[in-house]
């Protein structure tokens, strides 16, 4: 493959001279001891320029490395690797310009979920209280089921509100230190006229783990998690923990009927339902981007009943983390 480095070039031109010239002195029979000598001094001299021209081929990748993995710039002009350079240089203003321009867009659409969100909130209050009023004049099955749809539609827009300003890095985690069970138990203490209407089994493993969280959001997680299983018509919910030497699963499972394999891949995406889903779609939604700002994950999967699993890092901080 041909190079348009002109070093490489150079150093090419310098091994066909100096073969040339050990073929003068072969041909016109010199003295042993010269050509010798003259074999050792091209043979030096094709070292010497190999490595400076290497050297100088290796500061230039290491440049070019830098420059692809941090934002450090650097001059380089000539060869094969300047125009690789060039080209890095290309990409990452695109990369950047594409960044800057989805980072608006989303910035975008979370301002517009906002307002939207906080100019529904007023008339959904006035609704709520002349329902209120009607129903206390005339309890209609109609205005019971009218005030169920107002308060899962205070949910959804509450939710929405939350999930844009975690998705738009507008919270601060008062992350401390405390005992995971602690967590679980004040999600339970959310659910409980729930829990109560549907009769649901449910018990929480002891566990001594402690862990860095922000007990209100992580509590909320929790709790959307859990009234997950308890819509879905399970008689037991299991919650169990194993605990590593890097980090800590806490495993939520119910007996209810299986997720669909499906809907399995999309449980967590705002706003998707599965065929017998009751509520609005943005609840697990919501409990995974907290749980993914406090550096954990969660899945799904189906074992005679749904399981999810919740991995949390057992990592120290000194300090309020403010998640980015």
């Amino acid at each position: 493959m041909e190079t348009n480095n002109r070093e490489f070039i150079l150093l090419r031109y310098k091994m066909m001279v100096s073969i040339i010239i050990l073929l003068l002195i072969y041909i016109f029979s010199l003295s042993k001891e010269i050509l010798f000598i003259d074999s050792v001094l091209c043979i030096f001299y094709m070292y010497y320029s190999s490595k400076r021209i290497l050297k100088s081929l290796f500061t230039d990748m290491r440049h070019v490395i830098d420059f692809a993995s941090g934002d450090q710039e650097f001059m380089i002009k000539d060869g094969d690797l300047g125009l690789l350079y060039d080209e890095i240089v290309i990409l990452k203003k695109r990369t950047t310009a594409y960044q800057e321009t989805i980072q608006k867009e989303k910035n975008k659409l979370r301002q517009t979920i906002e307002d939207i969100c906080h100019q529904l909130k007023t008339p959904l209050a006035s609704v709520s209280i002349y329902n209120e009023l009607l129903l206390e004049e005339q309890p209609h099955h109609y205005l019971i089921e009218t005030q169920q749809q107002i308060e899962k539609m205070k949910y959804l827009i509450n939710s929405l509100l939350k999930l844009a300003k975690l998705q738009g890095s507008q919270v601060d985690f008062d992350f401390q230190y405390l005992p995971i069970y602690e967590v679980f138990q004040l999600s339970l203490q959310a659910l409980h006229s729930l829990i109560q209407q549907t009769s649901t089994s449910i018990t929480i493993e002891k566990t001594e783990a402690y862990l860095y969280y922000d007990e209100s959001w992580l509590q909320e997680a929790l709790s959307n998690i859990i009234k997950n299983s308890l819509e879905h018509g399970c008689s037991k919910i299991k919650v169990t923990f194993e605990e590593h030497q890097q980090y800590i699963k806490c495993i939520i499972y119910n007996n209810g009927e299986e997720i669909k394999e499906k809907d399995l891949p999309h449980i967590f995406e705002r706003f998707y339902h599965s065929a017998k889903q009751q509520g609005v779609g943005i609840g697990l939604a919501l409990s995974k981007e907290i749980i993914e700002k406090h550096h954990g994950l969660v899945i799904a999967y189906n074992d005679n009943g749904v399981v999810f699993e919740i991995t949390f890092p057992l990592f120290q901080m000194n300090d309020k983390y403010k998640v980015s």
